[in-house]
C-alpha cells in the first residue's frame, strides 16, 4: 500500500464541504483528471524523474505525518472559523450552480451546447457581414491601387538604405586601411542625409 493511499484513508480534522462539491464540478474534475494523468506521464518517463518525484512526494507525506500533532490543535481551534468559510463558500457555489446549471454538465456537453447556441448567430453574422465585404471591396482594392505604387519604391529604397548599412558594418577595414568612403571623405550618413536633402 503506497503512502498516498494511506493519508487519503486517513479521516481529516475538518472536512470542507465546498472543497468536496468543488471537486465533483465535472470540469475541475475532469481538469483534475487531466492534470494527474500529465503528472503520471511525466513521473513514469524514466527513473530519474520518477525516482525525483517519488522522493517528493514520500517528503511531502512524511512533513504531513510530522505537522499533524502540532497542527491538529490549531485546527480544532480555527473549526468555528473554517466552518463559517465553508458555509459562505458553499453559499456561493449554491448560488454559482443555480445562475449557471452549465457548471454541472460535463466538459463535451458544455462545448456541444456552446457550439450548437453559437454556430446559427455566427451563421447570421456571417450573412450580414457579406454585404458589407463586398461593398466595400472595390472601395479597399482602389484605395490599394492608388497606395501601393507610392508605397513600394519607399519600403524598397529602406530595404536598400538598410542592406547598405548593414553590409557597411560587416565589411569594416582593418585599422590603417581606408574605405572608398573614407578615402572619398564622404561618410554613409552623408549619403543618407544627401538623398534626404534632394
Amino acid at each position: 500500500m503506497s503512502a498516498s493511499t494511506e493519508t487519503s484513508d486517513a479521516p481529516s480534522p475538518t472536512c470542507m464541504e465546498s472543497v468536496n462539491r468543488l471537486t465533483k464540478l465535472p470540469v475541475v474534475e475532469s481538469t483534475l483528471q487531466t492534470a494527474h494523468n500529465i503528472y503520471e506521464k511525466v513521473k513514469d518517463y524514466n527513473s530519474v524523474t520518477n525516482w525525483t518525484l517519488q522522493t517528493a512526494e514520500d517528503t511531502a507525506f512524511k512533513a504531513v505525518d510530522i505537522a499533524k500533532p502540532y497542527a491538529t490543535p490549531v485546527i480544532k481551534n480555527l473549526e468555528g472559523p473554517i466552518k463559517k468559510v465553508d458555509g459562505a463558500l458553499c453559499s456561493g457555489l449554491d448560488y454559482v450552480e443555480n445562475k449557471v446549471p452549465a457548471v454541472k454538465l460535463p466538459p463535451k456537453e458544455i462545448y456541444q451546447t456552446t457550439k450548437e447556441y453559437v454556430t446559427p448567430v455566427m451563421e447570421t453574422a456571417k450573412h450580414l457581414v457579406e454585404p458589407a465585404v463586398k461593398v466595400l471591396e472595390p472601395a479597399v482594392t482602389k484605395t490599394r491601387s492608388v497606395v501601393e505604387p507610392i508605397v513600394e519604391p519607399i519600403v524598397e529604397n529602406v530595404k536598400h538604405r538598410v542592406d547598405e548599412y548593414l553590409h557597411g558594418n560587416q565589411g569594416e577595414a582593418p585599422e590603417g586601411q581606408q574605405t572608398t568612403e573614407a578615402a572619398s571623405g564622404s561618410s554613409g550618413t552623408d549619403v543618407i542625409c544627401q538623398d534626404c536633402a534632394k
